[in-house]
């Protein structure tokens, strides 16, 4: 990238992460960059575009954030309490990476730009590297399939965007319960 397009997608980064997507405009990039308007579509088609190529970024420096801090090696359960908890940790406050959540519209339209987003999603990609691992020692109980334990998982995702609801003063026990349940139907 040159000058101008490193300004262009830094300020789109910050005003995604302090505004969400909705409320920052092409104008107030182009601004915050120190640019004309015109200079943004001279480097991207559209918001859409900039914020599909700032969301990859921000999803795999997250993904790399977490991965450096654990030992994916380690203790099956207490792995993926302490993931799935930084996965939310993270994502809970970040208005760019809550979107794919938030927003069908750009949901949409990442999957459509990159056709391994789900795959190369947060979630998606660090679970498969744990799975895979498990399969290579063993791990895994007859009949258990890739999809099936990727699936219990990101039921937690969705648990943990209707967490108002559920009628507890101990939410992380009631996910490290899950986990754990998750777990045990998995692993032998």
């Amino acid at each position: 990238m040159d000058d101008k397009q490193d300004r262009i997608f830094d300020a789109a980064h910050v005003l995604f992460l302090e505004r969400g997507f909705k409320n920052t405009s092409v104008a107030d990039i182009a601004a915050i960059a120190g640019v004309a308007v015109g200079s943004f579509y001279l480097y991207f088609k559209s918001k859409e575009d900039i914020f599909i190529q700032i969301y990859t970024s921000e999803n795999e420096n997250i993904k790399k954030q977490i991965l450096s801090k654990v030992d994916l090696d380690g203790d099956p359960v207490t792995l993926i309490q302490t993931i799935i908890q930084q996965i939310f940790k993270l994502s809970s406050h970040n208005r760019i990476l809550q979107e794919w959540f938030s927003n069908p519209k750009l949901n949409t339209l990442i999957a459509q730009q990159n056709s391994s987003t789900v795959e190369d999603s947060l979630v998606y990609s660090t679970l498969m590297t744990l799975i895979d691992k498990w399969i290579a020692k063993d791990l895994i109980k007859d009949g258990m399939t890739k999809e099936r334990i990727i699936s219990l998982f990101n039921s937690l995702t969705v648990l943990d965007f209707h967490q108002n609801e559920i009628k507890t003063d101990n939410y992380q026990q009631l996910l490290n319960d899950l986990i754990s349940g998750i777990l045990k139907v998995v692993l032998k």
